[in-house]
């Protein structure tokens, strides 16, 4: 069996971490090693998961390292990494490998690594100083400052990273504070989640969780944001991927994809889950030291839970939106507690967003109201209309090539076109992509 678009999310440190974040989600996978005090993952596991990783025949090899928090594993397991995926690479494979990070241990030598190796590092912060109280220490010092000094040293090295904001009860009812913050740090880069975590109620959310009213409402005022600025160099994850459905390209983000299958993760001591929102005992797939990956992905576990993920509601067969929303991702459902044809956490929401954002960027297209978003959107409209992009699978999140031998940083604009095209990468995929960086 061949799996050419599977992605790994790998957990080193499973969900140990030196930073307690009140509406962390990932906190309770703790309770499957409760005779673990420090979760670590070893070389040798390493090993097994890129050999195993790489039988699947994946297009692009994309592993990201998240945790909990990763570089309590400390650098020298990731130059360890590095020589690991060196030694199983194939003539012509190249390695997406990116690092979600609190920043707390980011110094020049980490940052100096990072960037000769092109991890993409995606840094944890939910805006503004006086928007980011949810994130503290165990004492419960704010984490604010240390996250300014980590977005310092990571522009200092040149390294490559996005920030990655939750949208929570604190920040939730200031879109424009967020977006302002991005503006005046010079960050391009950004993604956006929203909490919507459990508190053991079927279909109810924890303190700290947003509403579906609320996300509809920051998620349109950052968008209005974004096109009042009108500078499509500043990249959102989830604008470019309704960028992407708007112009019928396929989406990045899964889940706005039809295919829940094409991402695991791996805990520390080589266990297997679907997905990392469902690390718990009755998703497991197996130990990557007993049974191979492939034979995971080919088990009655990840096959019904693959089969439940893709299932519709009954409401949504009928929706205008189906084909961009695709019933939403299945967290919002099924670990919620929500019932197999019940209404998605979120649905309200993403009718809400996308009739704001198609109506908007169908008014931007057709006037030269913002210039620049409108020579934007025209530049892509002539390129997919001369079928200069493939439809073909998107790359998933976190992909940031490098070849395993010897590291290189993704196309400059005057390189040849990965695609194959023959053009020079600024004339090709780099013309929309270039503004499209995953998370």
């Amino acid at each position: 069996m061949k799996k050419p678009n599977l992605g790994i999310l790998i957990k080193p440190a499973s969900s140990d971490c030196n930073m307690a974040c009140a509406y962390c989600y990932y906190r309770p996978v703790g309770d499957l090693y409760p005779d673990v005090r420090r979760p670590r993952m070893s070389p040798g596991i390493v090993d097994v998961v890129c050999r195993q990783y790489l039988a699947l025949g994946p297009r692009e090899i994309k592993i990201g390292w998240q945790g909990g928090e990763p570089t309590l594993m400390g650098l020298d397991f990731f130059r360890q990494v590095v020589q690991i995926e060196g030694k199983h690479a194939r003539p012509g494979d190249c390695f997406g490998t990116s690092l979600q990070t609190n920043g707390v241990v980011l110094d020049d030598e980490w940052c100096t690594f990072l960037a000769a190796n092109k991890f993409l590092v995606g840094l944890s912060v939910d805006g503004p100083r006086q928007l980011n109280g949810v994130r503290r220490f165990p004492n419960g010092e704010p984490a604010f400052d240390v996250a300014m000094r980590a977005l310092e040293v990571l522009k200092k090295h040149r390294v490559e990273f996005n920030v990655l904001v939750v949208i929570s009860q604190a920040n939730v009812r200031h879109p424009d504070g967020v977006f302002e913050f991005l503006l005046e740090n010079d960050l391009h880069f950004s993604q956006f989640i929203p909490c919507t975590e459990p508190d053991g109620t079927a279909g109810a959310v924890s303190e700290h969780s947003i509403t579906a009213g609320q996300y509809a409402d920051f998620m349109t005022a950052l968008f209005d944001a974004w096109v009042e600025n009108d500078d499509p160099t500043y990249y959102i994850r989830r604008i470019d991927n309704w960028l992407h459905q708007f112009f019928d390209l396929p989406p990045e983000c899964c889940e706005y994809r039809e295919d829940c299958s094409n991402l695991v993760t791996v805990e520390w001591n080589g266990d297997v889950y679907p997905c990392d929102f469902f690390v718990e005992e009755r998703y497991r797939l197996g130990n990557v030291r007993e049974q191979t990956l492939e034979q995971m992905l080919s088990g009655p576990t990840f096959r019904a839970f693959a089969r439940e993920a893709e299932h519709l509601p009954a409401l949504c067969k009928d929706c205008r939106w189906l084909r961009y929303c695709r019933g939403g991702c299945y967290r919002h459902r099924r670990k919620l507690g929500i019932a197999e044809d019940g209404v998605p956490y979120l649905c309200e929401a993403k009718v809400r967003i996308f009739d704001h954002v198609f109506s908007t960027l169908r008014e931007i297209k057709q006037k030269p109201v913002r210039p620049r978003l409108h020579a934007f959107l025209d530049r892509i409209g002539r390129d997919v209309a001369a079928g200069r992009f493939e439809m073909r699978p998107p790359a998933a999140p976190q992909a940031q090539d490098r070849p395993a031998a010897a590291p290189r940083s993704r196309p400059q604009r005057n390189d040849p076109c990965p695609c194959g095209s023959g053009k020079k990468f600024k004339h090709c995929c780099g013309r929309v992509v270039g503004t499209s960086r995953r998370r």
